[in-house]
């Protein structure tokens, strides 16, 4: 039986760059919708119409939130950067913490303060978009993965591009 998890404590940091951790800052992760991309084949004889699963990717936009502004945010806003969301769950049936993580290379493309109120604490919304690179591990083991450049997208560790890369011709 799968147990119940519990999300503990998450980070959002620039996976190369020294000393980024937010852990008192962020408030928020928002991972995306993973949603392959569907052709329509409608045939004139047929008696309906079928969305087919294409091997590709709907734009991925994760993003995240912190309590007020930060400053690092303006140095990396609109750029091309690689980032890692940190994550601690703690199983409810042994009691044992594991990790997650996702790794995320995009623009870090919008920054939205939303409402400020004296009397609430302000909350800056973090969006990504142009996401040519996305992981996702649980407890040490990679359960999804995709790279544009590489032409990739792995779930569970098995790739479901490799056989139309090997039909295409192309190196898998």
């Amino acid at each position: 039986m799968n147990p119940a998890l519990t999300l503990t404590m998450m980070d959002v940091r620039l996976a190369e760059r020294a000393g980024s951790s937010r852990p008192l800052k962020v408030s928020k992760i928002t991972l995306p919708p993973v949603k392959f991309m569907t052709v329509n084949r409608n045939p004139g004889g047929g008696a309906m119409s079928i969305d087919t699963n294409m091997p590709r990717l709907e734009p991925l936009g994760p993003g995240f939130d912190t309590y007020g502004p930060d400053d690092e945010i303006f140095s990396v806003l609109g750029l091309m950067d690689r980032w890692t969301f940190g994550c601690s769950y703690k199983k409810h049936n042994t009691g044992v913490v594991i990790p997650a993580r996702v790794i995320v290379e995009g623009v870090l493309n919008e920054w939205a303060m939303g409402d400020l109120d004296t009397g609430e604490a302000q909350i800056a919304a973090h969006v990504f978009t142009e996401v040519t690179h996305y992981e996702f591990s649980l407890d040490g083991v990679e359960r999804f993965y995709a790279d544009d450049e590489e032409i990739e997208i792995r779930k569970d560790g098995i790739s479901l591009t490799a056989p139309h890369k090997r039909a295409a011709g192309l190196p898998t």
